[in-house]
């Protein structure tokens, strides 16, 4: 996750607390981390695991992050998150090689930093001693897509082979269903598993216009929650 964009959802999230009625502080931080299963299905992904020696397995990566909560009721609470998620796959075409018989490699690099807004119900309340919890919200993922390496060039009759890299960047707007359990260990400090799925895909601009890239999937994580 780059840091300026981690640094810009810091920004966001103190201006979304910001907005909320001056007794409404923010109750609960919690640090997460765990790991995200991309849907990959879009085109864009169809093409890579048609292509290279890919499949949606590895992109399957880490995922982590922050998130401030703030608890208006009893079972109700808001909560803001930024949360990251990187992986990078060294990978060949899956059925061209060079004439020697030697492979023409890659490497695919995927980021995704999801900030998001989510309501949550906690039907037992928020002080017992093993709470769940379900909610859903809304998501702004910034993503960042890049290959690089030998590519062959497929306009070439001779199909020559050189390096170059292709990048998009971009904003996708994502809804999220979320679900977890907390354990409480005494009156300030709680252990936490998180399971999130996110829904949405983004226009791609620059070398992979017109393509669209899948943001969806979903992200398990454990984590440490201090409440104040």
């Amino acid at each position: 996750m780059k840091k300026s964009q981690a640094f810009l959802g810091a920004v966001l999230i103190g201006g979304l607390l910001g907005l909320l009625p001056g007794e409404a502080s923010a109750s609960g931080i919690e640090l997460r981390l765990g790991a995200l299963w991309p849907r990959a299905d879009s085109v864009l992904f169809k093409d890579d695991m048609s292509l290279y020696l890919v499949d949606k397995g590895d992109f399957v990566g880490p995922f982590g992050g922050i998130e401030f909560t703030k608890t208006v009721s009893p079972n109700v609470e808001v909560a803001l998150s930024v949360e990251g998620y990187g992986r990078e796959i060294d990978t060949s075409y899956r059925d061209f090689t060079r004439p020697s018989g030697r492979e023409i490699e890659q490497t695919i690099k995927v980021e995704m930093v999801p900030t998001s807004a989510i309501v949550r119900f906690m039907p037992s309340g928020r002080y017992r001693k093993l709470t769940p919890y379900v909610g859903g919200g809304a998501s702004a993922v910034w993503w960042s897509y890049e290959e690089f390496g030998d590519f062959i060039d497929f306009y070439d009759p001779d199909r020559r082979v050189s390096f170059d890299s292709f990048k998009s960047t971009g904003t996708a707007f994502a809804m999220v269903a979320n679900g977890g359990l907390r354990y409480r260990l005494n009156t300030d400090m709680q252990l936490t598993a998180d399971f999130r799925y996110f829904f949405g895909e983004g226009k791609m601009g620059g070398d992979f216009h017109p393509n669209k890239i899948d943001v969806s999937g979903p992200a398990v994580s454990v984590g440490f929650r201090m409440s104040f």
